[in-house]
């Protein structure tokens, strides 16, 4: 069975309420674009954002040490379902002035799967049940259909609109060194090999040089 189908079972089994170390594990597509600034798992440590690990037991805002701002340490209490798909939605309509560079999700159901991974991101993970079905599939917006488009749309979604990937036309090299720049100079994390050959492949078969 493929990985990428194997995620989403196990997700789907999470918003049923059991909960499985195969989806602690677990990282869907529409998770890319928080992993490029926050770390996962026991070992999390801060990066661009705070560790997403424990994120049910703590406060909004708490982490220690972490420098939030004032917009978002405005908001009392822990996060649940509701607030995460509000936040997830909209981070500046929700805390107006936060430091999260991030446009939003707008589709409810891939908003869903975040929660439910979010869940999974927890010694004990939460019953956070959205009132959404969850849809494994990324919105690949304005991309061209192709093999790859829903992983380079989960990829670049996090810091920018996708129409500015249509609006290219570079050479697999120009790509590649395009990737490096966003990841050194711009706090993007590195892709596993495997995938970012298939973000490669796809741009440069559908947003090429012609």
């Amino acid at each position: 069975m493929h990985n990428r189908t194997l995620v989403t079972l196990a997700l789907l089994g999470l918003l049923g309420g059991g909960v499985s170390q195969a989806v602690a594990e677990a990282t869907p597509p529409q998770a890319l674009a928080c992993t490029a600034c926050h770390q996962v798992g026991p070992d999390a440590k801060p990066a661009i954002g705070p560790p997403l690990w424990g994120l049910a037991e703590r406060g909004i805002a708490s982490y220690p040490g972490f420098e939030y701002s004032d917009a978002l340490k405005q908001h009392q209490g822990q996060w649940n379902a509701e607030r995460l798909d509000r936040f997830l939605a909209d981070p500046n309509g929700f805390a107006p002035g936060t430091k999260m560079v991030f446009a939003g999700v707008p589709d409810p159901a891939s908003r869903a799967v975040l929660i439910a991974w979010l869940a999974s991101q927890n010694p004990t993970p939460p019953d956070w049940q959205s009132a959404q079905p969850a849809d494994p599939a990324v919105s690949v917006g304005p991309l061209k259909p192709g093999n790859g488009a829903e992983l380079v749309a989960a990829v670049c979604s996090g810091c920018h609109s996708l129409h500015l990937v249509t609006q290219q036309g570079l050479s697999r090299d120009s790509w590649q060194e395009t990737l490096d720049w966003m990841i050194d100079e711009q706090g993007m994390a590195p892709l596993p090999e495997d995938d970012l050959q298939r973000v490669l492949d796809y741009l440069a078969a559908h947003y090429g040089l012609e």
